[in-house]
């Protein structure tokens, strides 16, 4: 499964919805990852792995677009510098998807359904950023145009407008929303130890 959802959160944070409208949807986007779980086992799926969310309150795009109204330090974590309440509505995400998996699994005890972790993969390089070899401003994106977190809304990374670092891999942004291929290494890495770990104990169960 892909990360279902994560487009209608992003897109939420971003037009400056409160918390509680973006709260409220979550059952929806949970239904809706159950549905297509559900059609995937229809169609002959056996083994699905089921990815829960990002920490979308320490993406620079989110950051960049909330900063007029994050006016007090409180709203931010003072480790990580991340937003807290968008990255409280993706930890409740990801819990109730957990959930879900777990009910998932109860129905179909003959497949293999796993939850993969990169809410906390993501925070550890935050906190971290020099042990996976990132820079220590690890907000600052790779790719993009003049501003905060070298982020601006109007140049996507690709315009004529835009830059990019010289060592992508020292970066744990691409752009204001994509991860780059070094931070997704280490995500898959930690993903693969979870899947095998998976699957050697359901076929010891």
């Amino acid at each position: 499964m892909g990360e279902v959802g994560i487009d209608d959160y992003h897109t939420s944070f971003g037009m400056r919805k409160s918390m509680q409208e973006i709260r409220a949807f979550i059952p929806d986007v949970i239904r809706t990852i159950t549905m297509g779980t559900e059609r995937l086992i229809q169609h002959g799926a056996k083994t699905l792995v089921v990815p829960g969310m990002i920490p979308s309150g320490c993406l620079p795009s989110i950051l960049v677009a909330s900063a007029a109204d994050a006016d007090t330090s409180s709203e931010y974590d003072a480790t990580t510098g991340c937003l807290k309440e968008p990255n409280e509505i993706v930890a409740l995400h990801n819990s109730l998807l957990q959930d879900t998996v777990e009910k998932l699994q109860e129905k179909h005890p003959d497949l293999t359904i796993m939850y993969t972790d990169m809410f906390n993969n993501v925070m550890e390089m935050v906190r971290f950023p020099e042990k996976f070899g990132f820079k220590s401003d690890v907000h600052t994106v790779c790719c993009g145009g003049r501003g905060r977190y070298h982020y601006n809304m109007s140049v996507i990374c690709g315009d004529e407008a835009a830059t990019t670092c010289k060592d992508p891999s020292t970066r744990l942004f691409w752009d204001g929303v994509h991860l780059t291929e070094a931070a997704y290494y280490y995500i898959a890495k930690d993903w693969l130890n979870t899947i095998v770990s998976g699957l050697a104990a359901r076929a010891t169960s």
